[in-house]
């Protein structure tokens, strides 16, 4: 069913064309904020686990990342943690993960993802410079608005826009473009 309601809204934006998604994320149609709010129980629960493993399981930031970590926004940098692995997260609720991957969220070639204050890196990419200021945007994103609202920020706009022109996502490159 959610599937459905979420290929209708993405079926609307493409045949649409030149649509304004500014607008549409502005004003969503009811049946994409229903389908949200249908997927926020499995998303909640799935990105409260995935922060609370981190934080079981990851590193405290260095001095260098703290610093860099205030400069991305952060405003609790001590809480962060940052778990190194070989591969990511993805959904195990059906749904979740259907609606992961036909977004462009979950790929092979995801670098890291961040929930909460927990950090999540894959080794291979543990040295590459900009990741971790990356991350550190999307730690202060949830900072702002909580990580159950956030969650629900980013199901919209991953639908709305896709996963590379996400809101969240454009700040967190724009903020991070001179590393």
């Amino acid at each position: 069913m959610i599937k459905k309601i979420f290929s209708l809204c993405l079926g609307l934006l493409v045949l649409t064309g030149c649509v304004n998604r500014d607008e549409i994320y502005a004003n969503p149609p009811q049946e994409l904020i229903d389908g949200v709010e249908q997927l926020m129980p499995a998303a909640s629960e799935f990105v409260h686990e995935a922060q609370q493993e981190a934080l079981e399981n990851g590193i405290p930031l260095t001095e260098a990342q703290i610093v860099v970590a205030k400069e991305m926004g952060v405003q609790h940098p001590e809480k962060v943690r940052v778990y190194y692995v070989d591969k990511l997260p993805a959904p195990t609720d059906p749904e979740l993960l259907g609606v992961a991957k036909s977004v462009g969220y979950t790929n092979p070639n995801m670098a890291g993802y961040t929930y909460g204050y927990g950090v999540w890196i894959q080794h291979r990419y543990k040295t590459q410079r900009d990741l971790l200021p990356h991350e550190f945007v999307h730690v202060k994103q949830a900072e702002e608005l909580g990580l159950t609202e956030q969650t629900r920020q980013y199901l919209l706009q991953m639908y709305v826009y896709g996963y590379f022109n996400a809101p969240m996502e454009i700040e967190a490159r724009e903020a991070t473009a001179h590393f």
